[in-house]
């Protein structure tokens, strides 16, 4: 899926209230899109949250299969392991998800 165009952050937050869509999640796909891959304390900083306000919408997204969860090549995690996991899209799916909300919203 390509990069959206920018928008305006305050339109943005008027839409997915509109929608009652959660900012949050919303925010952590945006710091994965452009990351390409995040640990939970890429998102934590990033996005300004605590590890129990982002867990259970990291495992929305995953138990939908938005995000993809496998382990960091790279590190051993900084704090008592909490960084030895990355999240990227699943692309396919996160289009799937768009294209039916656009297609229910078309139907008659």
């Amino acid at each position: 899926m390509g990069r959206m165009p920018h928008s305006n952050p305050d339109e943005l937050a008027e839409v997915l209230h509109t929608l009652g869509i959660s900012p949050l999640r919303t925010g952590i796909l945006q710091v994965i899109q452009r990351r390409g891959t995040a640990t939970a304390q890429n998102l934590m900083d990033e996005l300004h949250v605590s590890r129990s306000r982002l867990g259970p919408h990291l495992k929305i997204l995953v138990d939908a299969g938005v995000l993809i969860e496998g382990p960091d090549p790279a590190a051993a995690g900084a704090r008592s392991g909490f960084n030895r996991l990355l999240w990227r899209i699943n692309e396919t799916v996160l289009e799937h998800h768009l294209e039916f909300l656009v297609s229910a919203l078309h139907a008659q």
